[in-house]
């Protein structure tokens, strides 16, 4: 008796051990992989917050070198026509964008404001001669553009950031300024129709800690102190990094990218709360502790079953080789090389999958020994089995050489067991691997070479645009500044000339700022971010219609679902493409542009009355082959219809469910 309940000591000893170590395994891949999520989770969003900086560095920049245009042009024109200026006028009459400013204004030599381009609160005279920008002008000749922090205009009753700079007169002394008044939410506008969460930040701040502009979530402020904010000590160390800290303002533990500006002094700023970065990870943690727990129970549950059936062995003996005829089963039928082994390695049992993995027989199995087997190709086989039965867990990925002379990989894992007789055996599981790796490596290779297709395609289109710009400056506007040059020369040396010379000469410059601004539109993104499809293609064919003899009609009405960005990028630039084509070789009088969906598609057409042409016939041209390219990234169809004569008929499919980041 006492050694039947010895021998089943040791068995409750060995599944208890064996179940251990399963339930150990699963726990802890369960916290490697929760691991390796939460760290993904931070470093994507890290990288979101950099590249939001580098946008907000890029927009503030360009307002404040807008702003500063502005200025130096009102500086100019004051310098040289008093308070006889205009400046609305002024600013009408050239290619100014006011809409990123609230006003412009001109204070003389004792602060008193002279000149507005807006309606003043009061009707008495305003002086700055008390405020920080009047006052730093007057005591540096030569300090350039002051930015100032946000306060309240005196001329407009709310808060605003005023950029200034010195006006001089002819003699060189102290003439006043010139400044330009921003209101601080006109840098963080771009952000308000974007998915910011609650606790997301977008600020821009001085050197000293206080903020010219920041949205918090969809509420805008600006004025505030963060001087002791950990954003001051990383800045010593580098302009431009990423560092995890409690927001100054709400204490809200957060990830922030920020970026030192090399032209002005100022810092931009990004950041998102801990909590709104890893909700997902911690519902996708809590999913996946109930999944474990809930596998754990049921490996713990199978274990004590087995402990319990095992100690009613002489009760139940029927039922267990019942059972045994079912694990059988279970062992013969797996896909995967079972192999059994006694400690000094030889074998106990293997499956048909062993037989089929090694290319042996059952017999030649049956006589081997983990040696014989690793001496075929990888004697690691031999230390994984060694480990497996020592560690009680060992796992690697080896090659085999089977007996016909082919290579296979397997993935191994090698436990150890006790038997009924309480020996210590080791049971080696194999995985063949060998079509995985081989597909893995074929997915990569088609990857490679789908890169440098794309790579092929950008570098080829850049060259297009290149060679585009190369001939607009060339045939346009070269010539208009080649023809102003001489009428220049010519009402230099022949005074009589002048009166009839300048004004053409102003007029080309005219033209040629426009030839400009046109061909920098064309090239530029559309604004889709800010603005829908819809819009962006009525600015696209009031554009061309306004500038050519075309008569241009739009229908959009079977437009409804909107579209994810690359789609609608794609689709602006094949209509603003055809257009283009339509303009230089169609000759045609009227165009009529289709955007309507199908349940599948989104579709675009563009007709035309001009010349056509034969369809039959290959063509030289790119204008095609970039709508045909832009289409199959999306894998779009397109048609086309036309003959000489006939006109010409471009309808482009892209399927609404695609998109080039999938």
């Amino acid at each position: 008796m006492h050694k039947v309940i010895t021998k089943n000591g040791r068995v409750v000893a060995g599944i208890a051990g064996f179940c251990l170590i399963l339930i150990t395994l699963l726990w802890v891949r369960l916290c490697g992989q929760l691991k390796e999520d939460r760290e993904e989770t931070i470093s994507t969003a890290i990288q979101r917050n950099a590249n939001l900086a580098v946008a907000l560095e890029q927009y503030a920049i360009r307002t404040i070198n807008n702003a500063d245009a502005v200025l130096q042009l009102v500086k100019k024109e004051y310098e040289t026509e008093g308070n006889h200026i205009n400046l609305q006028y002024l600013l009408d009459n050239h290619t100014v964008d006011t809409d990123l400013f609230t006003g412009v204004g001109i204070a003389d030599e004792k602060g008193n404001v002279v000149a507005v381009n807006f309606s003043i609160l009061s009707d008495t005279v305003v002086n700055v001669s008390k405020r920080e920008p009047f006052y730093y002008h007057a005591k540096k000749p030569f300090g350039g553009l002051f930015i100032s922090k946000p306060d309240l205009s005196p001329t407009l009753g709310k808060a605003v950031i005023l950029l200034t700079r010195r006006i001089n007169k002819k003699d060189g002394s102290f003439g006043g300024t010139v400044g330009v008044q921003i209101e601080p939410s006109t840098f963080t506008r771009f952000y308000a129709e974007a998915n910011l969460r609650p606790h997301d930040i977008i600020s821009l701040v001085t050197p000293d800690g206080i903020t010219y502009s920041r949205r918090t979530g969809s509420v805008e402020s600006y004025g505030e102190n963060i001087s002791k904010s950990p954003l001051y000590s990383h800045l010593k160390k580098a302009p431009v990094n990423n560092y995890f800290a409690k927001d100054a303002i709400r204490g809200i533990p957060t990830f922030f990218s920020y970026r030192q500006f090399k032209q002005y002094p100022i810092i931009a700023t990004v950041g998102a709360s801990e909590e709104d970065i890893l909700a997902d990870h911690y519902e996708r943690a809590k999913r996946d502790y109930i999944s474990t727990t809930v596998i754990s129970v049921l490996i713990f549950l199978f274990s004590l079953l087995i402990v319990i059936v095992l100690l009613r062995r002489k009760k139940h003996l029927s039922r267990l080789r019942e059972n045994e005829v079912k694990y059988r089963s279970v062992f013969e039928n797996s896909l995967d090389a079972i192999v059994l082994l006694k400690p000094d390695g030889k074998m106990v049992s293997a499956n048909k999958a062993a037989s089929t993995f090694f290319g042996r027989t059952m017999e030649e199995l049956h006589s081997s020994t983990a040696v014989e087997l690793a001496d075929v190709k990888d004697p690691n086989f031999s230390r994984l089995v060694t480990e497996g039965q020592q560690a009680g867990l060992a796992q690697g990925e080896l090659q085999f050489l089977r007996s016909d002379g082919s290579y296979v990989i397997g993935e191994v894992a090698s436990v150890k067991y006790k038997n009924a007789l309480g020996e210590t055996h080791c049971l080696v599981i194999i995985r063949d691997s060998t079509e995985r790796i081989r597909l893995q490596k074929k997915l990569t290779a088609e990857q490679k070479h789908h890169q440098r297709q794309v790579t092929e395609q950008v570098i080829r289109a850049q060259e297009r645009e290149r060679e585009v710009i190369g001939h607009e400056l060339h045939d346009n506007v070269n010539q208009i500044l080649t023809t102003v040059k001489l009428y220049l020369e010519t009402a230099y040396t022949h005074k009589e000339t002048r009166e009839e010379l300048l004004p053409k000469s102003i007029g080309y410059l005219l033209q040629s700022i426009n030839e400009i601004r046109n061909l920098s539109r064309d090239l530029s993104a559309p604004t889709l971010g800010t603005k829908s499809l819809i819009d962006s293609l009525t600015a696209l064919v009031e554009m061309v219609q306004s500038s050519t003899h075309l008569i241009i009609h739009f229908e959009h009405s079977g437009y409804a679902n909107n579209l994810q960005m690359d789609q609608k990028i794609a689709i602006y630039r094949m209509a603003q493409e055809q257009l283009n084509n339509v303009v230089k070789h169609a000759k045609a009088t009227e165009v009529e542009v289709l955007l309507w969906q199908s349940e599948t598609d989104t579709v675009l057409s563009v007709k035309d009355n001009g010349k056509g042409f034969d369809t039959s016939v290959s063509h030289s041209g790119i204008g095609l082959s970039n709508i045909i390219s832009r289409a199959r990234v999306f894998d779009g169809e397109v048609k086309i219809e036309s003959g000489t004569g006939k006109g010409c008929l471009i309808e482009v499919s892209i399927p609404k469910e695609k998109s080039m980041h999938l």
